[in-house]
């Protein structure tokens, strides 16, 4: 399949690395002043593989693909539109932005075939041409509208060390994302902390379990979807990771407030119920937010 990638952050570098691997024609859409820099993928320490791929800057030259991956922060969508507008009505899209607020922006969309991911890697950018695979996650992908068809061609490219799997209710799958981003990204970041440490510090601790206690009092019913054993397992096996909120923080990037805290708080607003903690942590975080480049 010849598949396009909007956006060479981390996790999309990391979906092309693998995608190419699975013998996937890989074009990225960069800047124009990366257009002739080699990308790399490093699966363990100061290994780095090259990712086989083409690079161009003008968004009509992804016209042809048979699927195009939009992995640009929520953020950034918006100055994407006209690019997207531009695109054949057939070409299927698949988003996977964090957070919940991009749903509303793909209603907006012409395309026949739309489909939203939700993705576990921990995944760093070394340097601006290196990604760093820190963690195997699972990529879940459903589709909002249209055929499956190219969708069930990307999942056929699951492996060991990239695991996608298809579901009917992406929706409730980014829902969870979204509740376990409010209990890690906000604190890891105000702490500037690993994830790890939310677990082995006791203030971190009781303040982790509070905002958990907080979000299921709001959310009846999630308690079976969303654990506390799976917070703290999470947060084991992502011990030594940097989450996205504080890795966008360190780097002077915006953060993504908005799309994740402020859309759980719109929701909890929806059931009238208020979630004091973690209203808190959003206004610190909105003071913290800095402006940042755009990444693609």
């Amino acid at each position: 399949m010849k598949i396009g990638i909007i956006g060479a952050g981390a996790i999309g570098m990391l979906f092309g690395a693998y995608l190419a691997e699975a013998k996937h024609e890989v074009t990225f859409l960069v800047r124009k002043n990366n257009e002739n820099e080699k990308l790399y993928i490093e699966k363990k320490h100061n290994a780095p593989k090259l990712i086989h791929c083409k690079q161009v800057s003008e968004i009509e030259l992804l016209e042809s693909m048979d699927l195009i991956i939009v992995a640009v922060k929520y953020h950034h969508l918006g100055q994407l539109k006209v690019g997207l507008d531009s695109l054949p009505k057939q070409t299927p899209l698949l988003f996977i932005q964090n957070g919940l607020l991009h749903l509303s922006y793909v209603e907006q969309l012409k395309q026949e075939t739309i489909a939203i991911g939700s993705v576990l890697h921990g995944a760093s950018k070394v340097n601006p041409t290196t990604v760093s695979h820190l963690g195997i996650g699972l990529t879940t992908v459903g589709i909002l509208k249209g055929l499956r068809k190219k969708v069930d061609m990307l999942i056929e490219s699951s492996s060991d060390m990239f695991p996608i799997q298809f579901t009917s209710n992406i929706e409730q799958i980014l829902f969870r994302k979204a509740l376990l981003n409010c209990l890690i990204n906000p604190l890891t970041t105000i702490a500037k902390v690993q994830n790890g440490e939310l677990i082995k510090n006791e203030s971190y601790f009781i303040i982790l379990r509070n905002m958990y206690d907080e979000l299921m009092g709001a959310f009846e019913g999630w308690q079976e979807l969303l654990t506390w054993e799976d917070v703290v397992e999470l947060c084991k096996q992502t011990e030594y990771n940097r989450s996205s909120m504080l890795a966008d923080y360190e780097k002077g990037r915006l953060m993504e407030i908005d799309t994740i805290v402020g859309a759980v708080i719109g929701e909890a607003r929806k059931r009238d119920k208020i979630l004091p903690v973690l209203n808190t942590f959003y206004l610190l975080l909105q003071e913290m937010n800095k402006v940042g480049d755009c990444n693609y």
